[in-house]
């Protein structure tokens, strides 16, 4: 097969035999990359942050009296067993049996305090990317966890005082933790070496599946043996005492880190290639208008917002689709919630390896990369949304295609998710902030959407939920092709930066 050479290499000049910029820590250097360090870290700090963002998913199945499917099983009656599932088919005599929970809240109320969180979390987007410009990345994504564990940890305080101060500390949760994506965005974009782009992102982004994962298996247990309430203390605990050791340990970008090597920040500078700025001097202009006129941008908005559209809904509604629909104990809940993250948190990057192996072997062009693995990573979790639709009752089925749709959207991460670097490594902060502003939109309509559909005393069974899933399966279809035919992997005309020169690594 021909090699393919990327524009951006065609506009760069050839490495010289001399230029011998070799990773470090291959020759005797540091154990750790100063550069893996922060993208550990990074990791460790997402897994908190999706932590606190998603226990409120199963918290609330324990929070919340829960008799009203008895109700709907009595009410739908014989005729319309299909619609939903006996308790006694699953494993345990007391399935469905989970302790009474305090709180009376109906489906419609439930869904906004699970999208509550996202209130805050749209009007902090483009101001985080900001700050981490002006300021260095590195305390807003710090802070960001800071202050949403320290509200994690009022929470229960909230919860029994009045249902609206627990979603005002949702919604200022949200508002918090909407600087941590451009913040990230922005260091990788400092810190990461163009070949080594897609897994950095990939290590640290994971830490979102990762923290799903441990949030909704570690909630249900908690929550089964020690009460809801324990779920907010751990976490919002682990998220204060994640934040000293990146405040220690992590800086703004190679030039300001006290004990990187010479060589390593060498060879990310050199990689990078971008122009340092003069002391006094202030951080470029965005361009506003060649921003939000440039089609590979709304590319990535429009692939953003559909991935996040599945991914919310899911994210927020499952544990209540087990409970109510399947009829999972509350413990079993919690594991079988967690594995379609699972299984997300492995393939990521295991799909981000592959993509910069495509990319580095000039098999695929960073645009064809971009494009294929989006399009693929979306028209995977379509079909077995439609299928899961009419699995009915069987339970494996169910819970093999919930894993299979989740996990495929691996693939699209490697796509949208890291786009914004490529299009404009000077302005990644700010694209990134553009396009979760919009993606967050599905966070707050979706819950709210799932609890008007499932709302009543029809609500909780398969038909309902299937229309649940085919609006989620019908916006991943559409925004994958809009995707895939405008997307593109060539840094804008408009970024300031001057060169790009792609490092060959020598493995």
């Amino acid at each position: 097969m021909s090699r393919i050479v990327d524009e951006e290499e065609q506009r760069s000049p050839a490495l010289l035999p001399s230029m011998e910029v070799v990773p470090p820590g291959r020759n005797g250097k540091p154990w750790i990359p100063a550069r893996y360090v922060m993208t550990i870290l990074g990791f460790l700090g997402f897994f908190n942050l999706y932590a606190l963002r998603v226990n409120m998913s199963v918290a609330i199945v324990a929070m919340v009296d829960q008799t009203e499917k008895t109700v709907a099983s009595a009410v739908i009656g014989n005729d319309s067993a299909d619609e939903i599932c006996p308790y006694f088919n699953y494993t345990t005599a007391s399935h469905g049996q989970d302790k009474r929970g305090e709180f009376t809240w109906s489906s419609q109320l439930q869904g906004i305090i699970l999208g509550s969180f996202f209130y805050g979390y749209i009007f902090t987007q483009l101001a985080g990317a900001w700050v981490a410009k002006k300021f260095g990345p590195k305390q807003p994504f710090g802070l960001s966890a800071l202050f949403s564990g320290v509200l994690a940890l009022l929470i229960p305080t909230a919860a029994k005082w009045h249902v609206g101060a627990l979603i005002a500390t949702r919604i200022l949760q949200g508002f918090f933790q909407g600087v941590c994506f451009p913040s990230m965005h922005t260091m990788i974009s400092l810190w990461a070496p163009p070949l080594e782009r897609t897994r950095m992102v990939a290590i640290s982004y994971s830490g979102m599946h990762v923290g799903t994962v441990g949030a909704l298996i570690i909630s249900g247990l908690m929550a089964d043996r020690w009460g809801w309430e324990s779920i907010f203390y751990f976490f919002g605990s682990t998220s204060v005492a994640w934040y000293f050791l990146w405040f220690f340990l992590v800086f703004d970008s190679p030039d300001t880190h006290p004990r990187i090597s010479k060589a390593e920040r060498t060879f990310i500078t050199t990689a990078i290639g971008r122009p340092k700025l003069a002391e006094n001097e202030l951080p470029p202009a965005v361009p506003w208008k060649k921003v939000l006129t440039s089609l590979p941008v709304w590319a990535i908005a429009v692939g953003h917002f559909g991935n996040n559209w599945g991914f919310y809904t899911l994210l927020t509604n499952l544990p209540t689709y087990f409970s109510k629909v399947l009829h999972f104990s509350l413990k079993e809940n919690g594991m079988l919630s967690a594995m379609p993250y699972l299984a997300l948190a492995v393939l990521m990057p295991i799909s981000a390896y592959i993509a910069d192996y495509l990319r580095r072997k000039r098999i695929l062009s960073t645009t064809q990369v971009r494009r294929s693995f989006h399009f693929v990573g979306q028209i995977i979790p379509a079909a077995c949304l439609i299928a899961v639709g009419y699995i009915g009752c069987d339970v494996y089925g169910a819970v093999t295609l919930l894993v299979l749709s989740v996990g495929g959207t691996a693939l699209a991460l490697s796509g949208f998710q890291v786009n914004h670097i490529d299009v404009s490594p000077t302005f990644a902060g700010t694209l990134m902030g553009l396009t979760n502003t919009l993606a967050t939109i599905p966070g707050i309509v979706g819950p709210f959407v799932v609890g008007l559909i499932t709302s009543g005393p029809y609500g909780q069974t398969f038909t309902q939920w299937r229309i649940v899933f085919f609006i989620s399966a019908g916006i991943y279809l559409v925004t994958a092709l809009f995707y895939a035919l405008f997307a593109s992997g060539e840094p804008a005309k408009w970024d300031r930066k001057k060169t790009d020169k792609s490092l060959e690594e020598h493995d």
